[in-house]
């Protein structure tokens, strides 16, 4: 009597995890990257800043260090920007230095002399910037990229 044996089972794949980089895939079998390793694997020179573009466009500067879960649902994009030296905004006319590509809703309203609450409403507008966004308003959590000169207005209103 002949016996008949299963075919072997195929190796199982190895898990991998796709991200993109200035509209590049790249994949790895790492789950968690930092930034720094993110740029190495992608070739992005040291001078250049790491962003994560999250849904609805929303971005987020990626520290060096900072951990990235590449197993999350859907595939992490990110871009890269010449990082930006010490720059010049004005905030309600007063200059401002500003070293990062970014700044939040809630750093103008600081930069302004507001503090930013759940208690507290800013209206803040902006034109000057660069070509991604030269004038628009800018809501709470949202950022937006500068440049040099570009010009922030900050109106407040507390609601008790």
């Amino acid at each position: 009597m002949t016996s008949i044996s299963n075919p072997p089972m195929p190796p199982h794949p190895k898990k991998h995890y796709d991200f993109f980089v200035d509209g590049t895939k790249y994949r790895t079998e790492y789950m968690l990257l930092t930034g720094s390793q993110i740029k190495q694997i992608a070739n992005v020179p040291v001078e250049f800043a790491l962003i994560l573009v999250h849904p609805g466009h929303q971005e987020e500067l990626i520290a060096d260090d900072k951990p990235i879960n590449l197993s999350r649902p859907g595939v992490e994009k990110f871009v890269t920007r010449k990082k930006v030296e010490e720059i010049v905004i004005l905030v309600n006319t007063s200059p401002k230095p500003y070293t990062r590509p970014v700044i939040s809703y809630d750093e103008v309203v600081t930069l302004a002399g507001y503090t930013p609450g759940p208690n507290n409403h800013y209206t803040v507008s902006y034109t000057n910037g660069p070509a991604a966004n030269p004038s628009g308003d800018l809501y709470s959590g949202d950022t937006v990229h500068v440049q040099n000169m570009m010009s922030f207005s900050v109106g407040g209103t507390v609601v008790s």
